[in-house]
């Protein structure tokens, strides 16, 4: 959405709040300039903010807007995500709806904290530290409270140095001090939520998410967050309930193949007398992420009909070798990103993967190339020329 439609909108107090009911966006994991092999993400994000987001805040009117980490893909952002972010503040700003947001894993804290006190004034919360964790957000609405803990991703060493506490070892440990801290201070007489970025023990992965704790010692109990009414999540990008009280809202696009049948978008929360409402809105951008899988000739076919800038894998199942098949397809689908073949790789693996397999009889090559390449049927002329030229070639 142009900043000039949403403007309009805002004098025209479309934004302007109704019902008793408290009502949340809540988003993560946009991993902004995000490359995959190679290929921005930016145009696509920026559909997630400007052309869905938006529309979608001034449409629901939420009370606030929860971003649960993960905001920028490096912790040293492009310039082009550093924007994206800054006009998305100033959106927020002008709604004058709360942003409460924290780092996850991926951000630079130390950047991101800059004017952290300036744009408290304008209702944009982001926690950086843990120590941010003990000094909630409190929304009224109708009477009732709301407060909101924004715990920031932190790992162990962190904890350790905060807590004073050498026997920290896990981010089950870290996680188990800074609740119980928490939860000395909690106030009964509010609607507590947290929000957090964890990987909480028992969710779904997916393959877009880089592992680096062995075994479960990067893994929290949803034991842990029983005490809030309500626990906001980011870092895991499949949208999923986390224990009983716990939801990940997903990232809003797909970062890896394995994703390519797992619904992106946002969750939106209406909390109202103890009720939890919670319902999914899809977010379907121009491109899509997918595999395609068949034999080279039926791709190239398919490819004619209906050609594709989607970002794609395809998986050849010919049990013949193809010759130059990626420059070849890519007239019909030129954002090809990656390729397997049954015939010299495993499924899921790049051509360029070394592998044992034998590629056949170099004569049958010699045909295949012939009739693929040149468009012709070789002669048994330049068959036996051909023979003869690899014999003395192989030994």
């Amino acid at each position: 959405m142009e900043s000039e439609e949403w403007r309009w909108a805002l004098n025209n107090n479309i934004t302007a709040k109704d019902g008793k009911n408290m009502k949340l966006i809540h988003t993560a994991d946009w991993h902004l300039g995000k490359l995959i092999f190679s290929r921005s993400m930016l145009e696509l994000q920026a559909e997630f903010t400007d052309s869905f987001l938006k529309p979608l805040i001034l449409s629901e009117k939420p009370d606030a807007l929860v971003l649960a980490g993960d905001i920028f893909d490096r912790s040293i952002a492009p310039t082009e995500a550093i924007k994206m972010l800054d006009d998305f503040i100033g959106f927020m700003s002008e709604t004058k709806i709360p942003l409460l947001a924290i780092t996850g894993n991926h951000d630079g804290r130390e950047r991101i904290t800059l004017g952290a006190s300036i744009l408290k004034q304008s209702g944009i919360h982001i926690a950086t530290d843990i120590k941010d964790a003990f000094e909630p957000v409190v929304l009224e609405k109708d009477g009732e409270k709301y407060c909101f803990y924004l715990i920031p991703h932190f790992d162990p060493p962190s904890a350790r140095g905060f807590f004073g506490d050498d026997g920290i070892k896990s981010f089950g440990d870290s996680y188990k001090a800074l609740t119980d801290k928490i939860y000395a201070q909690l106030d009964e007489k509010c609607v507590n939520i947290a929000v957090s970025h964890c990987f909480m023990s028992g969710c779904t992965v997916s393959d877009s998410e880089s592992p680096v704790y062995i075994g479960a010692s990067g893994e929290v109990s949803g034991e842990l967050f029983k005490g809030f009414d309500l626990t906001l999540l980011g870092h895991l990008h499949s949208p999923q309930q986390a224990g009983e009280n716990g939801y990940y809202s997903g990232s809003p696009l797909k970062y890896s193949f394995g994703e390519q049948n797992i619904q992106k978008g946002v969750n939106i929360f209406e909390l109202e007398n103890g009720r939890i409402n919670r319902r999914f809105e899809e977010f379907k951008p121009s491109l899509d992420m997918r595999v395609i899988s068949g034999e080279f000739e039926k791709l190239m076919e398919d490819g004619k009909a209906n050609p594709s800038d989607d970002f794609i894998h395809i998986h050849l199942t010919d049990k013949k070798p193809i010759f130059m098949p990626l420059q070849r397809l890519r007239e019909f689908y030129p954002n090809i990103l990656e390729m397997s073949s049954e015939l010299i790789s495993a499924p899921g693996e790049l051509l360029s993967t070394p592998s044992k397999r034998s590629f056949g009889d170099p004569v049958e090559l010699f045909r295949e190339f012939s009739k693929q390449i040149c468009g012709i049927d070789a002669d048994s002329e330049e068959i036996e020329l051909f023979r003869k030229i690899a014999e003395e070639a192989l030994g």
